[in-house]
């Protein structure tokens, strides 16, 4: 029988736990309910605009549907109506071009099979074909390095993860298995990039998760499983992940979230140390009681990735930079169940729309926070232009103290993409950056994140990339 490798994490009081305490400042205000209640809610650009729609699963008595809202590029949507599906329960949404013709499809997973709906560019979708697979839950990538979208699929009944290998043409084969008595596998999984760039896996099961390393074939390697420290006589089961460099050390590293009992911490940080292990950091009481989610994203535009807990009593917590989170001051309340992250206004911020239809402005960006920036210790201002930028941007420093420093600039994912060397440090420091990573690679329109590292002061500003 395949066995997997156990690693015990440290021993608990060496390991930092946080309580999430009351929000000083909401960054998200509510701009419009649409009064839905959605299984599953997913991002991608339907109508292919330029700006990202999003789509949603509902259950009905005996049926299901789906629903596609189209942006309207001002935090409203266009809605299409529902779509109805012939299933007992859709469990999952997820978005991809698995026939490559440019068009984003659905894949919806049920309880009773899988439908694959082929997307037309419009907005509109048709049934292309109903696979007899039980998978509940699971999520895509190019697993075999062919160019093609693969499937990885949970079945919690039979406890096992499944590859299903895409052919580029809306079909699928299945690959590698494992079901090789794990700690019970419970739901969602996530992906993580290693620097090797093969897609690994991360699958949440029992009191910790499991982690499988990619071959780069379609299979992974036989799983090391990492078991959380909880609090005595707490009980926390894990079962949503997410990933991130937290500590911002050129490796992703992982935070997951579960139901956990009101004595427990519920949501746990654990840091990549960079050999293809992991190592506990912290945990997060929240006493957890229906959470649906957790992700990461820079929300307050900082230049640290934030995390996300979709739970009533979890919330939205800014990063520090070095794996920790801000839990004396919160972003923010929400959100309260599964959501998305996505900018509907155009104006470079993220905003949030939930599977209950509440549509959520990000206020950051109106608070003024674009513009310019303070250092922690002097003050530093960061003048940017033009912005927003299409070929060249400038951004001018004052109150530069000793000119050391080179001006970081990140994506919204967190990761370090370039660094600039000053063309003058005499009082007046400037960096010119043509919108291209280190390695030479034209970047995408989209949000990026200045910083100014000098001796103990930092500062940040935003920036916006259009075509």
């Amino acid at each position: 029988m395949m066995k997997y490798k156990s690693i015990v994490t440290s021993a608990f009081l060496t390991i930092p736990f946080f309580v999430v305490s009351s929000i000083s400042a909401e960054i998200f205000e509510l701009v419009i309910d649409y009064d839905i209640t959605a299984n599953d809610i997913e991002a991608a650009d339907f109508n292919n605009d330029g700006l990202e729609d999003f789509a949603i699963t509902e259950w009905i008595v005996d049926s299901s549907d789906f629903e596609v809202f189209l942006s309207n590029g001002d935090c409203s949507f266009t809605r299409l109506g529902p779509v109805y599906v012939d299933s007992s329960f859709i469990g999952q949404l997820l978005t991809g071009d698995f026939n490559e013709d440019s068009n984003e499809d659905l894949l919806l997973m049920s309880v009773d099979e899988t439908w694959l709906y082929s997307g037309d560019g419009s907005g509109n979708f048709i049934l292309d074909e109903v696979f007899p697979w039980s998978y509940l839950n699971g999520c895509i990538g190019d697993i075999d390095n062919d160019g093609h979208l693969d499937l990885v699929g949970v079945n919690s009944e039979e406890n096992s993860v499944a590859v299903m290998l895409g052919d580029g043409a809306a079909g699928f084969t299945e690959g590698w298995v494992y079901n090789e008595d794990p700690p019970y596998i419970s739901s969602r999984l996530a992906y993580f990039v290693d620097p090797d760039t093969t897609l690994d896996l991360c699958v949440p099961c029992g009191v910790g998760f499991l982690i499988f390393e990619g071959i780069g074939d379609g299979g992974f390697s036989n799983p090391n499983y990492y078991e959380v420290d909880i609090c005595p006589g707490g009980v926390a089961y894990q079962d949503i992940c997410t990933y991130g460099d937290f500590n911002e050390d050129g490796y992703n590293d992982i935070a997951f979230t579960g139901l956990a009992s009101m004595s427990a911490y519920s949501t746990f940080v654990f840091l990549n140390q960079q050999d293809g292990t992991f190592e506990q950091f912290g945990g997060y009481f929240t006493g957890a009681c229906s959470v649906e989610g957790i992700a990461t994203a820079d929300l307050d535009l900082d230049g640290y990735l934030d995390l996300a807990m979709f739970d009533p009593l979890g919330g939205s917590l800014a990063g520090y930079g070095d794996g920790g989170f801000n839990i004396y001051a919160p972003l923010s309340g929400l959100p309260g169940s599964n959501s998305i992250f996505i900018d509907m206004d155009q104006d470079g911020d993220l905003d949030l729309a939930d599977r209950l239809g509440n549509i959520f402005m990000n206020t950051t960006i109106n608070l003024g926070i674009e513009g310019e920036s303070e250092g922690f210790i002097t003050n530093i201002v960061l003048n940017v232009s033009p912005n927003p930028f299409s070929g060249f941007v400038n951004v001018e420093v004052s109150g530069y103290p000793d000119g050391s420093g080179n001006l970081q600039i990140f994506d919204l994912s967190g990761r370090l993409i370039a660094e600039l060397e000053a063309v003058s440090t005499e009082g007046e420091a400037v960096f010119h950056w043509n919108g291209v990573s280190s390695a030479g690679v034209e970047l995408p329109s989209g949000i990026y994140t200045a910083r100014l590292c000098s001796g103990n002061t930092i500062a940040n500003t935003v920036l916006l990339k259009l075509e």
